[in-house]
């Protein structure tokens, strides 16, 4: 068993089903094989470039993200629109400088991703926005 699927699965093996079938325990859940081979496939693949965004940082860097609209979309594709929850555990503002007249604040935040099995990760992100975190955790 795979990191992945052992972190999916809690580390719990199949079992047969009432009906004969195998089914997957995730957490309190149950799904199919073929939930879980779907579940499998979403998370292997690599994002397309339509789904990544850019922009110019400072310095003249160019930064590539995802957009938080499709962080969410992707998410409700593959653990369904009730499948999971997020929320912010802990923020911190790192810095306050005041140059020119701008205010420039750094703030860390933790985000917590927990689908509705008991696995859950929880990233911390260099930004002021909740969907970075999702974002790494999707990733």
């Amino acid at each position: 068993m795979s990191g992945t699927e052992e972190a999916i699965l809690g580390g719990r093996d199949s079992h047969p089903a009432a009906g004969g079938g195998s089914v997957l325990c995730f957490g309190q859940c149950q799904y199919t094989a073929e939930e879980y081979q779907a579940i499998q496939k979403a998370l292997r693949q690599r994002l397309g470039p339509e789904y990544i965004s850019s922009r110019m940082a400072g310095g003249g860097q160019k930064v590539c993200y995802i957009e938080g609209h499709r962080v969410i979309n992707l998410a409700n594709e593959m653990f369904g629109y009730n499948g999971w929850a997020h929320s912010i555990t802990q923020q911190n503002v790192d810095f306050v400088d005041l140059n020119n007249g701008k205010f420039y604040v750094g703030v860390c935040a933790f985000v917590r991703v927990q689908l509705k099995v008991r696995g859950w990760s929880r990233p911390a992100a260099w930004k002021d926005q909740w969907v970075v975190g999702e974002g790494r955790f999707i990733s």
